[in-house]
């Protein structure tokens, strides 16, 4: 475990896994991100192995990343200026994760009325 602050980190938490520390340094480095927070450590109870998960997830008004890393997940969440930078900055994202041949995911929040 990592700690992560200033710069574009905005939360009191700073622990993070290795593999949330990857993909908050890749956040801070893009130009369109305005701000990073950073979520709490979550361990599980299912062990998902040495395969190292990032699901990007819209959210209303950012971008959630949930990451897991062995039995532990963590949330990250970013913000844009705008949705086309918000667009492009998960594009990005994207690419970085494959590149690096992480198991990457895609989600959205389902609205029960």
């Amino acid at each position: 475990m990592t700690h992560k602050q200033g710069g574009k980190i905005t939360s009191s938490h700073t622990t993070v896994t290795e593999l949330s520390g990857e993909v908050v340094g890749f956040l801070e480095k893009c130009e369109t991100v305005s701000k990073i927070s950073i979520g709490v450590l979550i361990n599980s109870a299912e062990a998902s192995g040495s395969i190292w998960t990032v699901k990007i997830i819209d959210e209303q008004n950012c971008v959630l990343v949930k990451t897991t890393q062995k039995s532990t997940n963590q949330e990250l969440r970013f913000y844009t200026n705008s949705p086309e930078a918000r667009q492009n900055a998960k594009l990005e994202l994207s690419e970085f994760v494959r590149n690096k041949r992480w198991k990457l995911r895609f989600g959205s929040h389902i609205n029960i009325t």
